[in-house]
């Protein structure tokens, strides 16, 4: 009868959320979810923008661009006086010292009574056409080749002196040179023996 009585008179424990301990666990596990459902409501919104929003067209400006200006080299006599000039204004018939290479930047000429290395015997232009197309690399080496025949450019008589004679030649070599009017051939005689020449071989 005791224990009885002292059971019946023990007081319940209280609920949690009845405790300051409690409604502080309490509100804070409210206040994070809450939290959490914005941060999915959130990230949900901004991924439905993302997809369901509409493709823009994407627009291509087209800007016009001018064809390159043609310009033909000056072949016309006479030949240049002597001087120090770039590969494009040579006209033909300029002797020139030293000489290396057909596709120089520049050439030193001199006049042709003066020791020379070599000599300018011809220049002509493939095409006066500007509206002609490149005609690719191995027709413009042929028409080089043939405009550079040394038979018909040089005095023969003259050419008998020297028994080494040798002939270089420039042209185009491609169709942005092409295309703006650099359509020369230029023929060099020189002797492969490195003589130098004391007249012109024209």
């Amino acid at each position: 009868m005791t224990d009885q009585i002292e059971r019946e008179s023990t007081p319940p424990k209280p609920r949690l959320t009845d405790t300051p301990r409690g409604q502080t666990i309490f509100v804070s596990l409210w206040v994070i979810g809450t939290l959490v459902t914005l941060g999915v409501w959130v990230v949900a919104f901004l991924w439905g923008q993302s997809v369901g929003a509409p493709q823009e067209d994407v627009v291509v400006e087209v800007v016009d661009t001018a064809p390159p200006e043609v310009e033909f080299p000056d072949l016309s006599p006479p030949s240049l006086a002597p001087g120090t000039w770039e590969w494009r204004e040579l006209r033909g018939g300029e002797c020139l010292t030293p000489f290396s290479d057909a596709f120089a930047e520049e050439f030193q000429v001199v006049g042709c009574s003066s020791p020379h290395a070599a000599q300018l015997v011809h220049a002509e232009l493939l095409s006066v056409d500007p509206e002609e197309p490149y005609p690719g690399d191995a027709a413009v080496l042929a028409a080089a080749r043939e405009a550079c025949d040394v038979r018909d450019l040089i005095d023969i008589e003259v050419a008998k002196n020297y028994s080494d004679l040798r002939t270089s030649y420039a042209y185009p070599v491609s169709s942005a040179q092409w295309d703006v009017g650099e359509r020369g051939v230029y023929c060099f005689v020189y002797s492969e023996s490195g003589e130098t020449f004391t007249t012109s071989l024209r």
